[in-house]
């Protein structure tokens, strides 16, 4: 079983946690791993569909979970998911937050004492470009992150649609489509929102 993503984390009232996994690997192996590695495990759902496996998960939370988790409650400052593995081990994981900026920073010095954490990038908040981003479909998402990772985005331009598609295993002219729909959709919300032009998307 190998962690991909964690695309939701609450805790209940209970005082139980509820966490929202996706992750690779066979249904059989993937349950197993959860009941042995979490002895705190309450229930286990898996959902496993063509495209991916998604697992919720109930446990009763360590000492670590709950000071790792309970600094959130006190700021303004919201989670942008997925949260995504990415390292080897899938003990690292990479987040994004949102928030003033001394809630911000509050948090990070809180969450320093109790787990090792690196500051990649501060950026002022764009709502309106992360929304568009996260209303994509996994797939447009994925072509986009890949492309944009290979230098087509670059000026000049470092990488074609034949390369993009090695990455992706898929034609040239299927990343050709979906990157055209993806800067349409884009580009269509960027500047009615800029300037109050009503307009109207579809994903042909």
């Amino acid at each position: 079983m190998t962690l991909e993503a964690i695309h939701e984390v609450d805790i209940l009232t209970d005082g139980t946690i509820t966490v929202f996994l996706e992750v690779t690997g066979e249904v059989s192996a993937v349950r197993r791993s959860f009941d042995e590695d979490l002895p705190r495990l309450v229930d286990c759902e898996i959902i496993d569909t063509d495209q991916t496996m998604m697992v919720q998960l109930r446990y009763q939370p360590t000492e670590f979970n709950r000071a790792i988790l309970e600094p959130h409650r006190n700021y303004a400052v919201l989670v942008q998911y997925p949260m995504e593995f990415v390292d080897p081990e899938r003990s690292s994981l990479q987040v994004t937050v949102a928030g003033p900026s001394g809630d911000v920073q509050q948090l990070v010095a809180e969450t320093r004492d109790l787990a090792d954490l690196t500051v990649e990038t501060v950026t002022e908040y764009d709502h309106t470009a992360s929304r568009q981003f996260h209303e994509l479909t996994t797939r447009q998402r994925e072509v986009l992150l890949t492309a944009y990772e290979c230098g087509y985005y670059e000026v000049p331009r470092e990488a074609t649609y034949e390369d993009i598609a090695a990455k992706l295993d898929c034609s040239a002219s299927s990343v050709g489509q979906t990157l055209r729909r993806i800067e349409s959709r884009l580009v269509t919300v960027t500047v009615s929102n800029r300037t109050g032009v009503q307009t109207k998307t579809r994903d042909v």
